[in-house]
C-alpha cells in the first residue's frame, strides 16, 4: 500500500500537479472557505424545524451522526488539497450547494432579498470560474472541474439541498454506501483519510519547496546570484542554515544535494553561483576562486542579517564546492560552526596545480569547461606568476601562508572526506591535520576523517574503482553521511556527540581477487597521521627492490626523455573527465624512457600506511626536466596495477618561490624527494612491488620541455633530456614506505 501512494505521489509530482505551497496555502485556504460556508449554510438550513418536522427539544443530530459528518468533511478537505482541480471542484459544487440552502433559509425567516442573491450567485460563481481560469489564471483542468460540479450540482446536489431533514436522513438511509458490512464502511472512511493524508506528508518532507532568488551584493560591489531553499513546513521561521557555493550552476546537482539532504534535516538551504559563473556577475577579469575568501563572508554576512536564520550556518559540497569553503573559513566569519569538505583542497596551489609538477589536464580542461568565455586569461594568470607565494591569488588560497586565510582562524567542526584515488587525496588529508591541529580551540578535536579506495567523489553506490571493483563494503555513503549528521547536528543543533572515540576511518586495500581478513576493510583511529616507521627500499643494480638493506653496486640509468612523445597517463588521481583509478601500468611499462624497480615475490604480506615519497639521486644534461615515480602492486598473472604516484619539476624542487635550475652537467648529482602523497595498501603474499621512474605522464602532468622555459600551457621549443638514475650504496635511490608501529592505536569496528 505505502509504495502504491509514493508511486501515485511520484507521478502527481513529476507532472507538476503537487506543489507545497499551492497545497498548504491556496488549495487549503479556498476549501477550509468554501466547505465552511457549506457547513455553516447546512446546519442553519436544518437547525430549527422550520417544517414542524422535528418534536419540541428534540437534538437535531445525534452524536454518531455528527461524528460521521465530521469525517466526511475532513476526508473532502485531505482529498481536495491534494490536486487543485479536486480542490476546485468541491470548492465549487460547495458553492453552489450553499446558494440554494440560502434560498430555503430566506423562505424560512422571510428574507427574500436572500432568496435573490442566492440566485444570482447560482449564476456568478460557475461563470466566475469560467473567466478566471479561462482569461486570467488559464487551467483548463480546473474548468473542466467547474463544469463537474455543475453537472453534480444539477444531478445530485440541488435535489439534495431540496430536501426535508426528515427526507433527507431516509435518503441517506437508502445510499447503496450502507448496504455493506459496518467494517467495509470504516475501512473506506479510513482509505479516504489516509491516502490523501500519506501524499500530503510525502509532499511535506519530500517536495522541494520553491526558491526564492536574490542577487547578493559583495563588498566590491558584485552581485552573486543566490537561491533560497526553506525547510519543507517551515514557512521561513529561523532555522539553521545550510550554505553551498558552486560554479557548476545553483539550479544542477548543487540545489538536489541542498534539497535532498538538507532542507529534509530541518534545515534552510542557501545556493549560490560562485563569482563570474552562471548567473553570478563578475567580469571578463574575474579569476576562480581568487574571492571565494572574501565572497563567502559576505554571504554569511547576509545570511546572518535574515529573519529566516537562526545564528548558525554550516556549508557543504563536494570538490569545486569544497574547496572554496576553506578559504573562507581561514577568515574567521561569526555564524559558521559547521563544514561538509569532501574532495578538496585548502592549498589550491600545492595540490590542485601542482603536485611537484603542473596538473595540466586537471586545470586546462576543468577552467575551459566552468569559466569558457576568459579560460585563455585565467591559465595564463595561473602560470604567469613566477613567485606564485608573493602573490594575491596564492595567498588567497591558501591556509598555510600567514597572509589572508588562515588555519588559526577556523573555528568550525568539520566532516572531511576524501579517496585514495582521488585527484585532491593529499589536499583532504592536510586540511584535516589542519584544521585539527592548528585551528582555533573550537575546531581542534572536532573534526572527523574518512578516506575510501574511491576516485573523485565516487562513494556513492559503485565498487568499481578504475579496473578494479572493491568488495561492497567499499561503498562509503552512508559511513560518511552518518558522521556529518553526527557534525551537523552537534554544531547546529547542540545535540551532544562523543568526540572522545575514533575520529579516523581509513580504508585498508589490497589484492580485490583474493578475499582476506588482511585487507580491504574499514580500519578506525582517532587521529592522523598514525605512528610509524618510514621503510626504505632501494633500488639496486639489478632492477631490484630490497628492504631497509643498501645495496653494494652503484649502477647509473639512463634514458632519453622527449617531451613530443611523452608517456601516457593510466589513471591514478585523476578528475573524472580523465582516465581515473587503479589501472594496468604494463603497456607504459616497456617503454625505453621508463626505469623499472621490482621487488621478488613477497614470502609474506607487506603493508603501508601513511605519506609515501621517492628519494632519487639524479643527473641531466638539461638545466630542468621531470622526473616521475609510480608504485605499483604487480598481481601473479602480471597486472601492474596503479597505487599511488607523483612528479617533480627539478627547478622547483626546493619550494615554488626560488628556481633551482641544474647545471646541465651531467656530472652533478642532484636529490629529488618526490612525493606520491598517501596511500593505505596491503601487498597480499606473492604479489610483488614496482616502481617505474621516468619523466613524463602526460597529460597528467605536462610535459617538461626540458629548457627551462617559463610554465605555459604549450611550448614551441624543447630539448631532448638524457636524464640518469643512480643507485647503490653512493647514491642510495629508494621509495619510501610507511609502515604502522602502534596497531593498538587502530581499530576495525566503530
Amino acid at each position: 500500500m505505502i509504495n502504491w501512494i509514493i508511486m501515485i505521489f511520484f507521478q502527481l509530482y513529476s507532472l507538476g500537479y503537487l506543489n507545497f505551497e499551492q497545497i498548504f496555502t491556496t488549495n487549503l485556504l479556498m476549501l477550509l472557505i468554501c466547505r465552511g460556508l457549506y457547513i455553516g449554510a447546512y446546519y442553519f438550513n436544518y437547525y430549527k424545524d422550520f417544517n414542524k418536522e422535528l418534536e419540541e427539544g428534540k437534538k437535531l443530530f445525534t452524536k454518531n451522526e455528527i461524528i460521521n459528518f465530521t469525517l466526511k468533511q475532513v476526508s473532502i478537505i485531505l482529498i481536495g488539497i491534494v490536486l487543485s482541480p479536486i480542490a476546485v471542484f468541491i470548492s465549487f459544487y460547495s458553492l453552489l450547494m450553499t446558494t440554494n440552502y440560502l434560498k430555503h433559509i430566506s423562505k424560512n425567516i422571510r428574507f427574500k432579498y436572500i432568496d435573490k442573491i442566492a440566485k444570482l450567485f447560482n449564476i456568478l460563481i460557475p461563470l466566475g470560474g469560467i473567466i478566471w481560469f479561462l482569461f486570467i489564471e488559464v487551467n483548463y483542468y480546473s474548468i473542466a472541474a467547474v463544469g463537474i460540479s455543475l453537472l453534480a450540482y444539477f444531478h445530485y446536489g440541488l435535489k439534495i439541498s431540496n430536501l426535508s431533514l426528515s427526507k433527507l436522513i431516509t435518503k441517506y438511509d437508502k445510499r447503496w454506501l450502507n448496504k455493506f458490512p459496518r467494517p467495509v464502511k470504516a475501512a473506506s472512511l479510513i482509505l479516504l483519510i489516509a491516502i490523501p493524508s500519506t501524499i500530503l506528508t510525502i509532499t511535506l518532507v519530500y517536495a522541494p519547496t520553491t526558491k526564492k532568488t536574490y542577487m547578493v551584493e559583495m563588498r566590491d560591489g558584485v552581485k552573486l546570484a543566490t537561491d533560497l531553499y526553506f525547510s519543507p513546513g517551515s514557512f521561513g521561521t529561523p532555522k539553521p542554515v545550510v550554505m553551498v557555493r558552486t560554479p557548476y550552476g545553483k539550479s544542477g546537482w548543487a540545489a538536489d544535494l541542498a534539497l535532498q539532504y538538507y532542507t529534509t534535516q530541518e534545515y534552510h538551504a542557501v545556493v549560490q553561483d560562485l563569482r563570474g559563473t552562471h548567473d553570478s556577475e563578475g567580469g571578463s577579469q574575474f579569476l576562480l576562486f581568487k574571492d571565494s575568501y572574501l565572497d563567502g563572508v559576505d554571504t554569511i554576512n547576509w545570511i546572518l542579517d535574515q529573519s529566516w536564520c537562526n545564528g548558525k550556518i554550516a556549508s557543504a559540497g563536494p570538490s569545486a564546492l569544497c574547496i572554496n569553503q576553506y578559504f573562507y573559513a581561514g577568515m574567521a566569519p561569526e555564524g559558521l560552526v559547521a563544514q561538509q569538505l569532501w574532495f578538496g583542497t585548502p592549498e589550491l596551489y600545492d595540490h590542485a596545480i601542482y603536485q611537484g609538477s603542473y596538473h595540466k589536464s586537471s586545470v586546462e580542461t576543468w577552467i575551459q569547461d566552468n569559466a569558457p568565455n576568459n579560460w585563455k586569461y585565467q591559465i595564463e594568470t595561473l602560470l604567469s606568476f613566477s613567485n606564485p607565494k608573493d602573490e594575491t591569488l596564492y595567498n588567497s588560497t591558501s591556509l598555510s601562508i600567514p597572509i589572508g586565510p588562515v588555519y588559526s582562524n577556523v573555528s568550525v567542526a568539520g566532516i572531511h572526506v576524501g579517496g585514495w584515488y582521488d585527484h585532491f587525496l593529499q589536499g583532504t588529508i592536510d586540511g584535516y591535520i589542519g584544521y585539527d591541529d592548528y585551528g582555533a580551540l573550537s575546531a581542534q578535536g572536532k573534526q572527523r576523517l574518512i578516506m575510501g579506495p574511491w576516485t573523485h567523489v565516487n562513494l556513492f553506490d559503485s565498487v568499481k574503482q578504475g579496473e578494479l571493483s572493491y568488495p561492497k563494503n567499499s561503498i562509503g555513503f552512508n559511513l560518511a553521511l552518518n558522521w556529518e549528521m553526527a557534525v551537523f547536528d552537534y554544531a547546529l543543533l547542540g545535540k551532544s556527540t562523543n568526540w572522545n572515540r575514533e575520529r579516523v576511518a581509513y580504508y585498508l586495500m589490497g589484492d580485490v581477487d583474493t578475499p582476506s581478513d588482511d585487507w580491504n576493510y574499514w580500519r578506525y583511529a582517532y587521529d592522523w597521521p598514525l605512528d610509524h616507521v618510514d621503510d626504505k627500499w632501494y633500488f639496486t643494480s639489478t632492477s631490484g627492490l630490497i628492504n631497509s638493506t643498501l645495496p653494494s653496486i652503484n649502477k647509473n640509468f639512463s634514458y632519453l626523455y622527449d617531451p613530443r612523445d611523452p608517456v601516457p597517463n593510466l589513471g591514478g588521481q585523476n578528475q573524472p573527465f580523465d582516465l581515473a583509478g587503479p589501472m594496468d601500468q604494463r603497456s607504459t611499462e616497456s617503454r625505453p624512457d621508463v626505469l623499472i624497480f621490482e621487488s621478488t615475490a613477497l614470502p609474506e604480506s607487506v603493508e603501508t600506511v601513511g605519506r609515501i615519497f621517492g628519494n632519487l639521486f639524479v643527473t641531466s644534461n638539461c638545466t630542468d626536466t621531470d622526473f616521475t615515480v609510480k608504485l605499483t602492486d604487480v598481481y601473479p598473472d602480471g597486472r601492474s596495477m596503479l597505487i599511488t604516484d607523483g612528479s617533480l619539476t627539478v627547478r622547483s624542487r626546493n619550494n615554488y618561490t626560488s628556481e633551482g635550475f641544474m647545471s646541465g652537467n651531467q656530472t652533478d648529482v642532484y636529490e629529488l624527494f618526490v612525493d606520491l602523497w598517501s596511500t593505505a595498501y596491503v601487498f597480499a603474499q606473492g604479489h610483488k612491488i614496482r616502481i617505474a621512474i621516468s619523466s613524463s605522464n602526460y597529460p597528467r602532468f605536462a610535459a617538461n620541455p626540458n629548457t627551462g622555459a617559463p610554465l605555459a600551457y604549450s611550448y614551441l621549443n624543447y630539448n631532448i633530456a638524457n636524464n640518469t638514475l643512480l643507485v647503490g650504496p653512493d647514491y642510495p635511490s629508494c621509495i619510501v614506505l610507511p609502515r604502522l608501529v602502534n596497531m593498538s592505536s587502530t581499530h576495525t569496528s566503530y
